[in-house]
Parts: structure tokens; C-alpha cells; sequence
């Protein structure tokens, strides 16, 4: 899995979990500096959901533009892709964000809450 998707007290919390591209799977800024984010590509195969955070992203607002702080769509060869806006870890409040215009719920793994500690400490310090 490259990608995990949990929440803490409404928050949700995206990181990558390899710290850097990897040809094919994943697309990030962190080695690629020119990029706006992170794509995970293939989300069946490498991109983790929590229950807690799958329900925010399906009543996060979506946006009118091609891109907005996530996208989830499908491409012509059949596979879903995953990608958010900044750094490999991002804390997202869903009431300040928007989703690009064809954003949808597509495959990805279910996984437990298992929100990183200093995640929760910067949520619980901010929010």
C-alpha cells in the first residue's frame, strides 16, 4: 500500500507511504518537484481507507475546477487513481476544502483508523 487515508476528530489525514515515486504506482512532489501533489495510481492495489475517513470524503464539497484538493477518477485504461494537492502528508479539514468536479468514491483497501501520533497531536493542538 502507498497511500493511507485516516481521520481524527473530523479531520482526515493523507500520507504516502513510500517518501517518494515510484514508476507506475505513484506520482509525487517529493522527488518530482514540478508535480502539484501526489497520484497514487491504481487505488485497488495502493491506496488505503479508513471507515472513519471514507465517510468525510464522501460529503467533502465538490468543486466546479478539474482539480481541487483531491481527485479520484478513473482513467481510459480502467484504473482508478488517487491524488491530493501538496505534500506527501497533508491534514485536511474537509470544510476548507473542495474535490475536483469528477471526483467520485472509486476502489481502494478498507484499513483500520490508525492515525499517526503526531498527526493527532497536531489536530488535537489545532482544530
Amino acid at each position: 500500500m502507498h497511500a493511507r487515508v485516516t481521520a481524527h476528530r473530523g479531520i482526515l489525514v493523507v500520507e504516502l507511504v513510500p517518501k517518494r515515486s515510484i514508476e507506475g504506482e505513484v506520482s509525487s512532489n517529493v522527488d518530482t518537484p514540478r508535480n502539484l501533489g501526489t497520484i497514487i495510481h491504481d487505488t485497488g492495489r495502493h491506496l488505503g481507507v479508513s471507515a472513519e475517513a471514507l465517510a468525510l470524503l464522501k460529503i467533502i464539497k465538490r468543486g466546479l475546477d478539474r482539480i481541487g484538493d483531491f481527485a479520484w477518477f478513473r482513467s481510459d485504461d480502467g484504473k482508478d487513481h488517487f491524488a491530493w494537492l501538496g505534500g506527501p502528508k497533508r491534514i485536511v479539514n474537509i470544510q476548507e476544502a473542495a474535490t475536483a468536479r469528477g471526483y467520485a468514491i472509486l476502489a481502494h483497501q478498507v484499513i483500520p483508523n490508525d492515525v499517526p501520533e503526531g498527526a493527532r497531536l497536531a489536530i488535537d493542538a489545532s482544530f
